[in-house]
């Protein structure tokens, strides 16, 4: 079998949804993650345990022939970075530089980059931000994602790849990692569920753009397929939910208050990251199919059925 699509950190939240998606378009799949496969065999999957930041020689082969990168793999979440930034870039960039540094020359791979459109802008000056709004990340974590799409665009202009860094809002959804303190909606949800108060970090007024799981893999294989598109493409709703409104929505299915444990307000956190998806929607066709509410409903539903 001759493999033409690598994914990278394959084992996290996007890959364990991107991987199957691939599949099932009948495409032939190398996935790559830190620890064991979380899939099934699969007669047009090949899994390797990998660190990018270590194994260059195991890298360079496993790139013969592929023709599409999706690169998703990353360590940390944003206030973990901020606890080890040299450790985060560490890992993640000289990772993403491992990788690239390894691309089969005269191969020019499609490489998509799954890069964070709640972090990298910072504060917003404007209001859905759009891909030419200014970048000033305030967590290491945000750094770091503009630091690879910086180096992404590097290798493009050497003419060794073709790179799109998709800036993709909060995702959520099943299969997420609901022990992480990331992702306000399943983190939530599962505390909803058990009956454990919910840690709100300041007062929840702190707005985000919510994608769901399914579009979050939608957008990425639809850049991965393209023949053109710019460097940079927002992956969000154009809509802000504050944390307040994702409590919310959460309520509506409960018939008991839920409890919440008010936390000190955190710094890396913008007060607002709201993503114009317009660009997305006229180069690559992708626009948000699932509704906040269908989503948070959705999401319920799959964490109930793991907690019985």
């Amino acid at each position: 079998m001759t493999a033409r699509v690598l994914v990278t950190g394959a084992s996290g939240f996007l890959g364990r949804a991107l991987v199957p998606a691939l599949l099932g378009m009948g495409e032939s799949v190398i996935a790559i993650g830190r620890r064991a496969s979380p899939f099934p065999p699969h007669s047009r999957l090949i899994w390797h345990e990998v660190d990018l930041a270590e194994s260059a020689v195991l890298i360079r082969e496993i790139l013969r022939g592929v023709n599409t990168i999706y690169h998703l793999s990353w360590s940390t979440i944003p206030s973990e970075s901020n606890l080890a930034p040299s450790e985060d870039a560490r890992v993640n960039i000289i990772g993403s530089l491992r990788l690239l540094e390894n691309v089969e020359r005269g191969a020019r791979p499609r490489v998509v980059f799954a890069s964070s459109g709640g972090t990298v802008y910072g504060r917003l000056l404007e209001t859905p931000a759009p891909e030419d709004h200014p970048l000033n990340p305030l967590s290491a974590y945000g750094v770091s994602k503009r630091a690879v799409e910086s180096y992404l665009d590097f290798f493009a202009r050497l003419g060794d790849i073709r790179p799109i860094s998709l800036r993709i809002g909060n995702v959520f959804g099943p299969g997420q990692d609901a022990t992480r303190v990331f992702g306000a909606v399943t983190h939530f949800a599962r505390s909803a569920l058990s009956g454990a108060p919910i840690r709100l970090f300041g007062d929840g007024s702190v707005v985000r753009d919510y994608v769901y799981i399914e579009d979050a893999i939608d957008a990425l294989v639809r850049a991965g397929h393209v023949e053109t598109a710019s460097p940079a493409l927002n992956i969000g709703s154009g809509v802000g939910r504050s944390l307040n409104d994702v409590i919310a929505a959460l309520q509506k299915h409960f018939h008991e208050p839920i409890k919440v444990e008010r936390m000190a307000a955190r710094a890396f956190d913008a007060p607002v990251s709201v993503l114009d998806p317009t660009r997305a929607r006229r180069e690559i066709g992708w626009s948000p199919r699932v509704s906040f509410e269908d989503g948070v409903r959705r999401t319920l539903a799959s964490l109930a059925k793991i907690a019985t």
